[in-house]
């Protein structure tokens, strides 16, 4: 078959060289050579006599598979020549560097052969991997994890204008670890869990380099089985080896070395071959080999592509963590920081890793001290921006029972699970006792009456995630009525704007008059607090300015400034909430942060 090349340099000379190999079998015969740059004397020798052209025009109609082989921001026009010229297609990863673009390739593709040069899924061992997998043999699978430790030098930054960059020219190239050198740890964890379908993406891209893209980064997702999977990553290594893939299973651990084609079961070692990308659609051309790599099933793998491309830029990690050792950059614990996160299954924000910059925006949930007259509510505390402010309080003096940012129901039941005095209609605020909350079991809350009752049961998420120019918080708490429940507050019970009680935020001390709050359509303290908006903004004039805009409640938002500085939701603002037993609740908000003014909608 003729095979046209184009990129003879870089990666593209294995694929030159792979087409002498096979021309030596009479299995292939190279037609032509597209390269733009200058071609070395290993490369002419392996030409010959074969025309070369900077376009690649001059040469697919006398092809019948053309490899594009070229930087990745090329490939969506190259092989859609290729592909018009009726021939078929072998494309290096990342097929194409937008999801966009790789749609209307599909689309483009459906009646020739495309394949994309993901090696690793023509290893013997990632197809045993699989079937163990589909078979049951490894019991119920709890999560994939890859962890991968690799060390790139300067001139691999150095290479060509495209190196570590997201855009070029306006053009996006999303060279990051994730999409490129690690590219195979995300597709060969979709190949072996067979769930191609990705969902909830979580990112924590950082970079050690003065780059634009990743060089050390963090991914997990769901697929489409509902396994959970996390990629762990790094270019800047304490020590290079080679990346693994974890099968946590509940009857065996399956350990998947997918560069080495080496496969662990519990100890027991399967060493397996492979076929190359180009071997494997010749294969499938002339003979109906299944194809290993087919276009159409590179879909979650663009998923994750076009979450870090539209995603905001990596988070530089402190010099503090970093060491140079000549022309290298190493992140001082990176390697134990990737190999716990695959283990675990946990991103690096989760973990005890310093130089996470989304650890220190927010920590663990806790419940605070013991204090008289306090419910010892689990909550977010001490949150800071990227820049190290802290916006919470704790315990603070005039009410030691707020604290941080988290759920804080008010009256359930005639309960007190607020803490401090109770407001009763014509009394006021009185001494009542409290009730109680206990943690049944991790990120699970049990919310009961003084005895130890439960009426209401909270299992929690938090997650935080950077964002262009800042980070965001995002807290959910989904309720369930263990009994028919009466969810009241203050203001429900005629104390006019003092509706609190869902999700709340005690922030750090602050002058009153230099800060401000408003919505699309009210600004102020009093014209905001008891509104519904589709987003609230704080912003604090300070020596160290910082802002904040939540989104996410349907309910009211409750405001107080001049008083003590807190902002939150209200789920009984002013009427009684019911729930019958069984019935859910949720409560999500998002809560972004940037150091210095952001104004937002303007």
């Amino acid at each position: 078959m003729r095979v046209v090349l184009a990129g003879a340099s870089g990666y593209g000379r294995s694929y030159l060289r792979e087409v002498a190999d096979l021309e030596v079998f009479g299995l292939a015969r190279l037609a032509g050579v597209c390269e733009a740059g200058p071609i070395d004397a290993e490369g002419r020798a392996l030409i010959g006599d074969r025309p070369v052209s900077a376009d690649l025009g001059d040469l697919v109609n006398d092809a019948d598979v053309v490899i594009v082989a070229t930087p990745a921001h090329f490939h969506l026009p190259m092989a859609l020549q290729a592909l018009e010229a009726g021939a078929h297609l072998l494309l290096e990863k990342p097929p194409t560097t937008t999801f966009d673009g790789w749609r209307e390739l599909v689309a483009r593709a459906e009646d020739r052969v495309c394949q994309v040069g993901f090696q690793s899924l023509g290893s013997g061992a990632v197809h045993r991997a699989a079937e163990l997998v589909r078979s049951g043999a490894l019991g119920e699978v709890r999560g994939i994890g890859v962890r991968g430790t690799w060390l790139r030098d300067d001139a691999y930054y150095a290479r060509a204008a495209w190196a570590g960059r997201r855009v070029l020219d306006g053009v996006a190239v999303v060279d990051g670890a994730l999409t490129n050198p690690f590219a195979h740890a995300v597709v060969t964890a979709l190949a072996v869990d067979g769930g191609q379908d990705v969902r909830n993406v979580e990112l924590e891209l950082l970079r050690a380099r003065d780059v634009e893209a990743d060089d050390t980064s963090c991914v997990r997702f769901q697929t489409g089985r509902g396994t959970t999977v996390v990629v762990a990553v790094t270019l800047c290594a304490e020590t290079a080896e080679e990346p693994v893939l974890v099968v946590h299973g509940s009857q065996a651990r399956l350990e998947l070395h997918y560069t080495q084609d080496r496969l662990v079961v519990d100890g027991v070692v399967e060493q397996h071959g492979s076929v190359t990308p180009l071997r494997n659609l010749l294969d499938h051309v002339r003979h109906g080999a299944p194809l290993f790599s087919p276009l159409s099933a590179s879909a979650g793998f663009m998923r994750v592509l076009e979450e870090v491309r539209v995603g905001p830029p990596p988070l530089p990690i402190h010099p503090a963590w970093l060491h140079r050792d000549d022309d290298v950059v190493h992140v001082r614990g990176v390697d134990a920081a990737v190999r716990q996160a695959a283990d675990r299954l946990h991103t690096f924000a989760e973990l005890d890793v310093p130089w996470s910059r989304l650890r220190q925006v927010a920590g663990p949930v806790t419940t605070g001290k013991r204090l008289p007259g306090v419910v010892p509510k689990p909550a977010l505390h001490p949150v800071r921006t990227l820049d190290g402010v802290v916006v919470t309080d704790e315990h603070p003096p005039d009410h030691p029972w707020h604290r941080g940012m988290g759920l804080a129901l008010s009256y359930v039941n005639g309960v007190n699970l607020w803490g401090g005095p109770t407001y009763l209609p014509g009394q006021g605020y009185v001494d009542r006792g409290v009730g109680m909350v206990s943690e049944a079991e991790p990120a699970t809350v049990d919310w009961c009456d003084a005895a130890g009752r439960m009426m209401m049961r909270e299992r929690r998420s938090v997650g935080v995630r950077a964002v262009a120019g800042g980070v965001e918080i995002r807290w959910r708490s989904d309720l369930t009525a263990a009994v028919d429940v009466k969810l009241t507050s203050p203001g429900s019970r005629g104390c006019a704007g003092a509706g609190y009680g869902g999700w709340f935020w005690r922030l750090p001390p602050l002058d009153p008059d230099r800060v401000e709050v408003f919505t699309p359509h009210h600004r102020g303290e009093d014209a905001v607090n008891g509104t519904c908006a589709e987003w609230l903004a704080v912003v604090v004039n300070s020596d160290t300015p910082w802002t904040a805009v939540l989104r996410g409640p349907l309910d009211p938002w409750f405001v107080r400034l001049r008083e003590y500085q807190a902002i939150g939701s209200a789920l009984a603002w002013d009427r009684p909430r019911l729930l019958t037993t069984g019935e859910e609740l949720s409560v999500e908000v998002g809560v972004e942060l940037y150091d210095g003014v952001y104004q937002p909608g303007r």
